[in-house]
């Protein structure tokens, strides 16, 4: 639910991957527009790889406050989120001319910044943790995560490919404070996991 509920947020919040995937699907058709989604699937390897690896060489203390900052960054993209709500508009195209469909996605995707802030600040520690309990508690985050935020970008371009007329930006915009909601629960939920094992 914790990678479900974050990929849902990342997936329909504003950036340049969202902005891709409707230029390329007004431009190209739904399967150019899935094919940009599916460019954090590419992207995350290397950057999950090297969290954790830099991660696992922290003392156990670190991990914890990590996640203290971890759940103060969601916080911060709940609010900035739920405030750009109220005007949000939906990605226009005009001045984007990407082409090749999973690399341009993939390329947005490794270019920005919020990959990495999301792994070395929420994901890694989530990951760590979840290893703890078992490995199949680690492949449902992951799986939670990227099945949501490709899911919801290639249903997007579903959406825009057969009823662009009926995606309205009042539509958007509570989409986008359903999401702000979402990332403030999991924000609650990752400072209480951080504050437990050090009250322990």
């Amino acid at each position: 639910m914790l990678g479900a509920g974050i990929g849902f947020v990342s997936g329909v919040s504003p950036g340049p991957v969202l902005t891709l995937v409707v230029s390329e699907t007004l431009k190209g058709g739904w399967l150019r527009g899935a094919a940009v989604a599916a460019g954090p699937l590419l992207a995350d390897g290397p950057i999950i790889l090297v969290a954790l690896t830099v991660m696992r060489e922290l003392p156990p203390g670190m991990i914890p406050a990590i996640s203290a900052i971890g759940g103060v960054f969601l916080l911060y993209l709940a609010v900035t989120t739920g405030l750009s709500a109220r005007h949000a508009t939906l990605p226009k195209t005009g001045r984007v001319a990407a082409r090749g469909g999973l690399l341009t996605g993939l390329l947005a995707r490794a270019l920005g910044p919020h990959p990495y802030l999301f792994w070395f600040l929420v994901g890694g520690p989530a990951v760590l943790q979840a290893q703890h309990d078992s490995w199949a508690a680690v492949g449902a985050f992951l799986v939670g995560y990227y099945a949501t935020i490709v899911g919801s970008n290639v249903g997007l371009a579903l959406l825009l490919h057969r009823w662009v007329r009926l995606l309205s930006e009042r539509i958007y915009r509570g989409v986008l404070l359903v999401a702000s909601l979402i990332l403030a629960v999991y924000a609650l939920l990752l400072a209480r996991t951080a504050i437990q094992p050090a009250a322990a």
